[in-house]
C-alpha cells in the first residue's frame, strides 16, 4: 500500500508538472494585444532598398518572409507582390490587434497616413527591433 501511494504521488507529479512550467513561463507577447507603438527606426539602413518599415497585406507575405530570414530558406522564398507592402514611416503608429502563427506575425491596424484603419501584419522580430511602445500616463493625480 505504502509503494501504490509513492508510486500514485510520483505520477500525479509528472502529470501535473507541465501544466506548472507553462504558466510561470507565459511568455510576455501575449499580453501586447491593444498596445499602441510608434515607429522609430527605419527598417532598412539602405537608400538604395528605401525608407521606411515594410507591413504586409497578407500575413502568409509576413510569415514566409519570416521563415526564409530564420532558417536561410532563400531558394523557397515565395515572392511578395510589391503592392500588397505598404511602407511606414518614422513616427507612424499601429496598435497590435493580435499575435498569429505562434507569435511570429502581429496583426496590426495602421494609425496614421492613407491606410490609416486598414488590418495589415508585421513580423515580430521587426517590432522589436523598429518599434517603441507608446506608455500611457496615469493621469489620476
Amino acid at each position: 500500500m505504502k509503494d501504490f501511494k509513492k508510486y500514485f504521488l510520483i505520477f500525479s507529479l509528472i502529470l501535473l508538472s507541465p501544466d506548472i512550467f507553462t504558466e510561470a513561463n507565459m511568455d510576455s507577447k501575449t499580453d501586447l494585444n491593444g498596445t499602441i507603438w510608434h515607429l522609430v527606426k527605419n527598417g532598412s539602413q539602405h537608400s538604395s532598398y528605401g525608407n521606411g518599415q515594410v507591413v504586409y497585406f497578407l500575413s502568409s507575405d509576413a510569415y514566409h518572409t519570416h521563415r526564409s530570414r530564420k532558417f536561410q530558406t532563400w531558394d523557397i522564398f515565395s515572392m511578395v507582390d510589391g503592392r500588397n507592402l505598404v511602407r511606414l514611416k518614422k513616427h507612424d503608429g499601429i496598435k497590435i490587434i493580435k499575435s498569429k502563427l505562434n507569435n511570429s506575425i502581429y496583426e496590426v491596424e495602421l494609425l496614421n497616413g492613407f491606410y490609416k484603419g486598414k488590418t495589415y501584419y508585421l513580423i515580430a522580430d521587426e517590432l522589436e527591433k523598429n518599434f517603441k511602445q507608446e506608455i500611457k500616463e496615469d493621469e489620476s493625480v
